[in-house]
């Protein structure tokens, strides 16, 4: 990869502070762009990207697709590449940003998926249910991410504060995952979070939620008090049985051990919480600005996609409830 792609990563991570996947995702995108421009790119100025111009950028484009990369996919790296291209310019390492001109390809406008309210009641209730469904298929077997059984109940008290504060919060996964027990006000009504680009923000606890973690709390500290390891948690609120950060991975197999299947929630990702909070939000009337600041989106745009999703919900509800719809 060229030695100028590696200088604009290292700056927006100095500057931007962008998290690791981010970074990761820009610099997948470039090697796919310097291989481009090592192998096709002889008639767009070389392997030089600063020689390129906006007629080459369109060649990579068509490239792509030939190639089989959804519109999604090339829609990221055109927006990788024209930040580059600012900060070149900026750099005064060239005059013009030809991926300026450049334009996205259409894609499919999917709304995000959620919760209705009754649904992410019965997920909060599922880990305490004594009817709760028992998982024998093979992603359920054996042992799971840190440490986790699936064999035996997860931990009834903590998947229910996790539930609970992440459709109270509207917390990325990233985010509660990251989440420091100093980082909660004493009366448990709200967080201050650090989401993306470092970004601080204050995210609220409901009644409820608030009420289902400082049960979970009483366990925690119970576990903690077992194990031999002088606090594995390093602080975190939400821990595995090992008394471990929660990671990622592990928050997504919690949810996938409790929905799908013959459980009577559906099958959903964590986000979809985050979905449902803006949502539930949005159709209540909430202004959409309060809604972005809540949500830490840089953008309003963004946030605005829920008004669809509300638009969505409501002719939803409309063909249920009418007799002629």
């Amino acid at each position: 990869m060229n030695p100028l792609f590696d200088e604009y990563l290292a700056y927006v991570q100095g500057v931007k502070g962008l998290s690791p996947r981010t970074l990761r995702s820009y610099r997948q995108d470039f090697s796919v762009f310097s291989a481009w421009l090592q192998d096709e790119g002889t008639g767009c100025g070389g392997p030089d990207p600063l020689s390129v111009q906006d007629s080459g950028l369109h060649l990579f484009v068509a490239c792509l697709g030939q190639q089989g990369y959804n519109p999604a996919s090339v829609n990221r790296m055109l927006a990788s590449l024209r930040g580059f291209y600012r900060y070149a310019v900026r750099m005064n390492r060239c005059s013009g940003n030809p991926a300026a001109g450049v334009h996205n390809l259409k894609t499919e406008k999917k709304l995000p998926d959620f919760l209705f309210d009754r649904e992410v009641a019965g997920l909060c209730a599922m880990p305490s249910a004594e009817n709760r469904p028992q998982k024998t298929d093979s992603l359920h077997s054996g042992t799971t991410p840190q440490g986790e059984t699936a064999a035996k109940p997860l931990w009834p008290a903590r998947d229910t504060a996790l539930f609970a504060a992440m459709y109270s919060t509207g917390c990325r996964v990233s985010e509660i995952a990251s989440m420091r027990l100093s980082d909660i006000r004493g009366d448990f009504s709200s967080a201050l979070i650090t989401g993306k680009g470092g970004k601080d923000r204050q995210v609220f606890f409901s009644r409820a939620a608030a009420a289902a973690v400082q049960v979970y709390l009483e366990e925690r500290d119970a576990l903690l008090k077992t194990v031999q390891e002088r606090d594995p948690s390093g602080g975190r609120l939400f821990v595995s049985r090992r008394g471990k950060p929660l990671s990622v991975r592990g928050i997504q197999y919690i949810f996938s051990h409790y929905t799908g299947g013959a459980a009577p929630v559906r099958h959903i990702s964590p986000h979809a919480l985050r979905h449902s909070f803006a949502t539930t939000l949005v159709s209540r009337g909430a202004d959409i600005r309060i809604v972005q600041e809540l949500l830490g989106h840089a953008s309003i745009s963004t946030t605005q996609r829920y008004t669809h999703v509300t638009t969505e919900r409501l002719k939803a509800l409309y063909h249920q409830a009418h007799p002629h719809g």
